[in-house]
């Protein structure tokens, strides 16, 4: 099979080495190569450096698979981590995935979501295909949230791209228009 060459995500991969076991001569085919476009390459950059930041002496981390599905970040992992590691790494992947729910896949600037023929992707107006996916007046860039990734509590929080933060806020009632 023939290498692809100057793909990002070869040398994304290799700048973590914490974080991917990369396949000699076979990258594409390791756990966790990024199954997105470019323009969530600083998504990505960002989640790398806070779960790095999150790992303690000892612990043990690897992406398993991370890929664009319904026009956002999708990330699986596994490691050998604490309880308070799992929270940092799971506060992580939460950024990163409402980031991506409003960063262009394409070209990294702020973007929205589209749907083309009931395909699902996050651009910027120049990239779309398709139409906007209408979203209800108030709740834009809110997420439902899962505190541990085998837990059962969930909660709502608001992400704020500017700051790159979600805060926590009350459920949206049925009501609410």
């Amino acid at each position: 099979m023939a290498q692809i060459v100057n793909d990002w995500r070869f040398d994304f991969m290799r700048v973590h080495p914490r974080l991917f076991d990369v396949m000699p001569g076979e990258p594409e085919h390791s756990f966790g190569y990024p199954l997105c476009n470019e323009g969530w390459r600083e998504v990505l950059e960002n989640l790398c450096i806070r779960i790095e930041a999150a790992l303690q002496k000892g612990e043990t981390f690897a992406f398993v698979r991370i890929k664009q599905k319904m026009g956002i970040l999708r990330v699986d992992w596994d490691g050998g981590i604490s309880d308070e590691t799992e929270i940092r790494v799971v506060e992580a992947v939460d950024l990163a995935t409402a980031r991506s729910a409003c960063t262009c896949e394409i070209c990294g600037i702020e973007g929205t979501l589209y749907s083309n023929r009931e395909w699902l992707a996050t651009r910027c107006s120049r990239h779309a295909t398709g139409g906007p996916v209408p979203r209800r007046p108030g709740f834009e860039n809110v997420h439902l949230l899962r505190r541990r990734p085998s837990g059962s509590d969930m909660y709502h929080a608001r992400y704020n791209r500017d700051t790159d933060t979600l805060t926590e806020i009350e459920p949206p009632s049925d009501s609410e228009e």
